[in-house]
């Protein structure tokens, strides 16, 4: 009965126990909005009582009360591994910290407190948000993971399919993780925000049937397809707007002038904007695009996009691929799936989009539900919270 009454306690413990966490991450925190998903995870977890302290690279060192940017010596990753090395032993002490999540790259600057982890009482964490999809798979990639999977507490991944590919490729066996998928803040992506300074903007859409993206572009993310698209049925619909907002919207100017498209009067590129502002631009949005192509890496992904689309309940055309079907289902009647393999699907369902766009937006209001149910980061925090409790 004492053992019992003694289990009990020790569960109710960690169940109550509030943790100071460092969250560290390989990327300018402050230079690209996708890590935005860091610092709303960062404050999810501290609406739940925890301290959070978040980690990240910046052309020059800052501390600031939760958040810690370091410059990488001369640029050279190889010196600021060993300044970790060094560094974080030290940090942690300082700062009473219980656990330690860092994604893949950081992994060999945590070697030191790896060996002082259960002096210190550290829980050290590995979270795989993605696997490089721009460059080929770094050489300590496999190290890492590796290191991670025999002498971390546990693992995070953004996908049961990303945790499924790492074990496959590299012999791996992971026995405790979580799966942490992209998520959205509600209260930042919604569509009853008010315009936010794109009162111009929408003065321009008026009257037109504008189609959206926003994001990184690059060859491998499908943004040509929408280009094609456009060219494809810009005599269907003079009236139709892609807007972009990217910071690479050079790739969709070359792409026109390598093809001698014509589409000058349908284009309107947007340098990028602040995370907090981005609502009122997809708000403009008559129908949201995600074309990301059948590639093994975008299969096993969680698109951030995808999420900020739904919370914004817009009408959507996306790739059938199997990252976007775990979130939508197939029969959905806010959005249409395409197959990037077909030249000229991407332009027909578009087609078919704008044609059906009142029997869509009236459906529109089951994405946020899909979003509240189970893709906010209050509720990938709790996610969080519950596997630490249990390592």
């Amino acid at each position: 009965m004492r053992k019992n009454n003694i289990n009990v306690w020790r569960v109710n413990y960690f169940m109550e126990k509030k943790y100071n966490i460092l969250l560290f991450r390989s990327d300018y925190i402050k230079n690209n909005n996708y890590t935005a998903g860091y610092l709303q995870l960062s404050n999810a977890l501290k609406k739940l009582g925890h301290k959070v302290i978040l980690f990240g690279l910046n052309s020059k060192t800052r501390f600031e009360q939760d958040l810690v940017l370091l410059k990488m010596p001369f640029n050279k990753r190889s010196i600021f591994m060993i300044e970790l090395f060094l560094f974080l032993p030290v940090y942690c002490v300082i700062k009473h910290i219980d656990v330690v999540i860092v994604n893949n790259r950081i992994v060999p600057g945590t070697l030191f407190l790896l060996l002082l982890k259960k002096l210190l009482s550290i829980k050290i964490i590995t979270d795989c948000r993605s696997i490089p999809v721009e460059e080929n798979i770094p050489w300590d990639f496999s190290p890492a993971c590796k290191v991670a999977e025999k002498w971390y507490n546990g693992a995070t991944f953004i996908t049961e399919g990303t945790k499924n590919f790492i074990q496959h490729k590299y012999g791996l066996k992971y026995k405790k993780y979580a799966i942490i998928p992209s998520a959205v803040d509600p209260s930042l992506f919604s569509p009853v925000l008010p315009e936010n300074g794109v009162a111009k903007i929408k003065e321009f859409t008026k009257d037109r049937i504008t189609i959206f993206y926003h994001g990184s572009i690059s060859r491998n993310r499908g943004v040509n397809l929408i280009i094609e698209a456009v060219n494809q049925i810009k005599n269907t619909f003079p009236n139709i707007l892609f807007m972009s907002v990217s910071n690479a919207n050079n790739y969709i100017n070359n792409y026109c002038s390598e093809k001698n498209y014509n589409l000058n009067d349908n284009l309107y590129l947007i340098n990028p904007v602040r995370y907090d502002k981005m609502a009122a631009y997809i708000n403009l949005a008559d129908i949201c695009i995600i074309p990301l192509p059948k590639i093994n890496w975008w299969e096993i992904s969680s698109p951030l996009k995808l999420m900020e689309y739904l919370a914004m309940e817009k009408p959507i055309v996306l790739s059938n691929i199997k990252a976007h079907r775990k979130v939508v289902p197939v029969n959905s009647k806010f959005a249409l799936y395409f197959n990037p393999n077909e030249p000229n699907d991407l332009g027909e369902k578009i087609t078919r989009a704008i044609t059906n766009i009142e029997e869509m937006k009236n459906n529109s209001y089951i994405e946020r539900k899909i979003i509240l149910k189970k893709y906010t980061w209050d509720i990938q925090a709790k996610n969080l919270e519950k596997f630490i409790q249990t390592i």
